[in-house]
């Protein structure tokens, strides 16, 4: 009898006993978080005393220029190096809204509103191309920024609303082969669709290596972030995920196919919790 009430106690202390502490920092860190830290449509886009004025398709074909204040109703093409892109506004249902020419170098896209109209504008991508993309506010696409080329940082960006005509498969960010040294760090990245990612990796179009994915806030999709090397075109290698807030897919957080990346500190943006790699 003695025995079965110290039993009865046993249980009554474990169930009363409070969650490790780890998890209750995490949660309690969750709700500290300010939306201010985040990029949102108050910190990014064009900067509030920006005066613009209106401009049709542009083309950049001279080296160094720099595109400032403009309203941009059209497409916008750079062709020559080292072009920057500045306190813009670009409003388009083009295929490629703001693209980079292959093999261009030193573009900077930055503090610009990139307006992909949300019809009409099946397979749209925000920004195309190689370079330093920082600040900008995206929606209304298909694809918000795609990476072509390699070198690349994807900072402070605010990719969100994603809406296409046709039959869309949205991606926050893709990159999907022969592409080399790309740092995504501190973005908001929301797919509210059921498919595809917040941010895709994958080796369509060739092999991928050094993708660093780090301290972003990463939402929805099928599957928030893809690794893949399901295709083709070559290995999938020195691939991360390391202190990203996520908010899970439809089917999970990470579809890792073929391929062993790091992952690190990656928590449920709800409940704080650690979150693992499929």
């Amino acid at each position: 009898m003695r025995q079965l009430v110290f039993i009865q106690a046993l249980l009554l202390f474990v169930l009363a006993s409070p969650e490790p502490s780890g998890v209750v920092a995490r949660a309690a860190e969750s709700e500290q978080i300010s939306r201010s830290e985040w990029p949102n449509e108050t910190n990014t886009g064009v900067s509030p005393s920006a005066k613009l004025t209106p401009s049709g398709d542009l083309v950049a074909d001279q080296a160094g220029m720099t595109i400032s204040g403009l309203d941009i109703r059209g497409r916008v093409y750079i062709k020559a190096p080292n072009v920057t892109l500045t306190d813009s506004r670009v409003t388009s249902a083009s295929f490629y809204i703001v693209r980079i020419e292959p093999g261009v170098t030193g573009t900077v896209i930055k503090n610009c509103e990139i307006n992909g109209v949300g019809s009409g504008n099946d397979g749209s991508y925000g920004i195309v191309g190689q370079g330093t993309f920082v600040a900008n506010n995206i929606y209304k696409v298909e694809n918000g920024i795609g990476v072509s080329g390699s070198d690349t940082l994807i900072q402070d960006n605010y990719i969100h609303d994603l809406l296409a005509s046709g039959s869309p498969h949205y991606d926050g960010i893709s990159i999907d082969g022969g592409n080399s040294n790309i740092v995504i760090k501190h973005n908001t990245v929301i797919n509210t669709h059921t498919q595809t990612s917040a941010v895709m990796i994958d080796n369509y179009f060739g092999p991928i290596s050094n993708v660093e994915v780090d301290s972003n806030l990463l939402m929805g999709g099928g599957y928030t972030v893809y690794s893949s090397a399901q295709f083709n075109g070559g290995t999938v290698g020195g691939v991360s995920f390391t202190n990203n807030r996520m908010g899970k897919g439809k089917w999970g957080y990470s579809s890792i196919v073929k391929n062993v990346p790091v992952w690190r500190e990656n928590v449920d943006h709800a409940s704080g919790r650690l979150v693992g790699p499929r």
